[in-house]
């Protein structure tokens, strides 16, 4: 074999050596035929989608409480009245193991091993779970309130294993870092300036990486975590004069590095081959807080989260507005980043004309928020999936999977969400408009196996 050959040949099949993503395991609610034969479907279509895109749910508001999601549980299970974060919510607290005890009630009760098989019985195949730094007590500095991290874990044991033994797919998501990434209460606490973009948080940060990375690894009830995601939502340049925060210049290039040494520095400790590495995520470029790779090594195990609320683009319009903007406008394809998943995104319309008559929710409007959930679900499987917010809150379906299966805006079962995944709902709405062109997500690895030993051949032979 010629020296160039071999030298193609060696970096084409290094690029197939990667963590390992649902497609590369025999994950049961990836399986199509198992799925369909439990709705009594002898097999699924030739377009079933159901074995090779990522289709979830965020539990968002189970281990970050979020009020504006959840009022009632808020005041009425947590007691945290006019608090507006976790951290707010432990610090008034007038007896700190009583509000722990509350805090446990409703990490037992919001989501729980019941809640994944509900999840698993509508057809989805994942779920992402919100994390905050102080679920590891040893990076909790004296000065910061939080719950009890050691009484949360048992919860997210029990969940994370009977996702396992239901083959779901597991994203962990740092959702809350020290400091602060946003000044948002999705952090956990809600300080006047974010508070992160520093050495000693991207410290702490780096030790809970290291931290979880080995929990996964060294507990069989996470083997079906295959995501790890850094950092939510940064300070990005779509919020105007906030970004960048104060030190966020080093976040690309200090602390992104850090994260991905911390993981996989972890698993070289424990001896974890590539093949069963984690995928290391982080935010994408479209997101706007930098371009993720500007400063990575070349690991072949790098995904990337996309954020859609397509609330935050369109202001005003009616329902041809939003059809036309996810059948025609959007693309979440255009940065070429790969694997991605669209991690967060919903039904919900802008604040200002969500009670409107072309958005209100009635059975009036009911027809077009099942075509737009089929337009944007369709939009995102040209990546390798998605992740809806969320299953579960006090808000109306818009915002809540769960009511939406249960109103029958969304489909509820495996064969439904093929279905939706294939019905031409934009040439519905839009007969005459030219079809889109996007690139589709990252070609099957058989594929690519198939088409190096194609190429193999040719320069052997």
């Amino acid at each position: 074999m010629h020296a160039t050959a071999a030298l193609f040949v060696a970096v084409f099949y290094a690029a197939l050596v990667h963590a390992w993503l649902p497609n590369s395991r025999d994950l049961a609610a990836f399986n199509a035929t198992a799925r369909y034969a439990e709705l009594g479907q002898q097999k699924a279509p030739k377009k079933s989608g159901t074995n090779n895109r990522i289709r979830g749910v965020n539990f968002g508001g189970w281990l970050i409480s979020e009020p504006w999601m959840m009022s009632s549980e808020w005041e009425n299970t947590l007691k945290c009245g006019n608090a507006k974060s976790e951290f707010d919510c432990m610090s008034q607290a007038k007896n700190t193991s009583e509000q722990n005890d509350r805090f446990e009630d409703h990490w037992k009760n919001w989501i729980n091993p019941d809640t994944v098989q509900s999840v698993y019985d509508v057809g989805l195949n994942s779920i992402r779970i919100p994390l905050g730094y102080w679920s590891y007590k040893d990076i909790v500095l004296p000065s910061e309130h939080f719950p009890d991290g050691d009484r949360m874990l048992p919860y997210l044991d029990a969940v994370v294993q009977k996702a396992a033994d239901l083959g779901i797919f597991v994203i962990l998501d740092l959702h809350g870092a020290p400091g602060a990434q946003q000044d948002d209460a999705f952090t956990g606490q809600l300080p006047t300036v974010p508070g992160f973009y520093d050495a000693a948080n991207y410290g702490r940060t780096a030790l809970w990486l290291t931290w979880m990375t080995k929990r996964i690894h060294s507990n069989p009830a996470y083997k079906t975590v295959g995501i790890l995601e850094v950092l939510n939502e940064p300070v990005s340049k779509n919020e105007g004069s906030a970004y960048p925060a104060r030190g966020e210049d080093t976040l690309t290039s200090v602390f992104y590095p850090q994260a991905l040494t911390a993981i996989r520095a972890a698993e070289k400790l424990l001896g974890v081959c590539d093949d069963d590495a984690l995928h290391v995520q982080y935010m994408d470029k479209l997101w706007g807080a930098g371009d993720p790779d500007s400063h990575l090594d070349k690991d072949k195990s790098i995904a990337y989260d996309d954020h859609n609320y397509v609330l935050s683009v369109l202001t005003g319009g009616n329902q041809t507005t939003y059809m036309w903007y996810s059948c025609q406008t959007d693309d979440r394809t255009t940065d070429k980043e790969k694997p991605k998943v669209v991690q967060e995104w919903s039904l919900q319309v802008g604040n200002n004309i969500q009670n409107d008559p072309d958005f209100a929710v009635n059975d009036q409007n009911k027809g077009f928020y099942s075509d737009w959930f089929a337009a944007q679900q369709q939009l995102y499987e040209q990546t390798n999936g998605w992740i809806f917010w969320t299953w579960k809150s006090d808000l109306d379906y818009r915002w809540t999977y769960s009511a939406a299966t249960a109103a029958g805006v969304i489909p509820a079962n495996a064969s439904g969400l093929d279905w939706s995944a294939n019905v031409d709902v934009c040439k519905k709405w839009f007969p005459h408009a030219k079809k889109k062109s996007v690139a589709a997500a990252s070609a099957p690895q058989g594929l690519l196996t198939l088409l190096g030993l194609l190429f193999l051949h040719f320069i052997i032979t």
